[in-house]
């Protein structure tokens, strides 16, 4: 796994992260789609099964971010813990390592010149709070860009410009075309039933994320 993250080769991440899945390693599986979806997705020109394999990935890694969020075990061993790795002091506190999201985090939420950290940790209810802050941000921001790629190839509709007069007429100062670059030939039946499950996919990750932009419920 983490040769596979070391290399960004997110096809054998996508593959792991099933197995992982499967397996019931939930913190092994969302490390592994954490870093498949680093970035932001690249969908121009795609074929239209390779996104759909995207979104169903995707939807897989919001559902688990979700279930980490809903997840209050802080005990050793628990799937928050081996996730974060953070350490059980005595009295209910917890180490969380510096230089790492969930203690920028907490330092952010509680601040870190109160107390010395470092030695005492931090209590249940500031850990829980840190974690289901970090995981809400992580959902948001993700499911933004996720949906921005979206938005920037206007919703895989096709090039009518490729369509009726078999060239791309893009004016040269506005970039390149941003509409997918379908045949004429290829636009069947099957191909608008592939689109349909795509934006049918979309619909399912927002309301998973519940991702509450005004813009993209219209």
């Amino acid at each position: 796994m983490f040769q596979a993250i070391g290399r960004a080769d997110h096809a054998s991440l996508r593959t792991l992260a099933k197995i992982f899945i499967d397996m019931e390693n939930l913190p092994a599986a969302l490390l592994c789609l954490d870093h498949i979806f680093s970035s932001r997705p690249k969908l121009q020109d795609l074929p239209l099964s390779e996104v759909q394999e995207s979104f169903t990935t995707y939807l897989d890694y919001i559902r688990l971010l979700t279930k980490f969020r809903r997840d209050e075990s802080l005990t050793q061993g628990s799937n928050n813990q081996r996730l974060f790795g953070f350490q059980s002091l005595r009295g209910n506190r917890y180490l969380v390592r510096r230089h790492t999201p969930l203690h920028d985090q907490l330092t952010n939420l509680y601040g870190s010149g109160a107390k010395d950290t470092d030695r005492y940790g931090w209590g249940d209810d500031e850990l829980r709070r840190g974690i289901s802050r970090l995981i809400s941000r992580r959902i948001r921001d993700r499911t933004e860009a996720q949906n921005g790629a979206c938005r920037d190839i206007h919703g895989f509709s096709p090039c009518l410009s490729l369509v009726v007069e078999k060239e791309c007429n893009s004016p040269d100062e506005e970039g390149p075309c941003t509409f997918q670059h379908v045949q004429p030939e290829q636009l069947t039946v099957d191909w608008y039933h592939a689109r349909l499950r795509l934006v049918l996919l979309q619909f399912q990750i927002l309301d998973s994320a519940r991702y509450g932009d005004l813009s993209v419920k219209r």
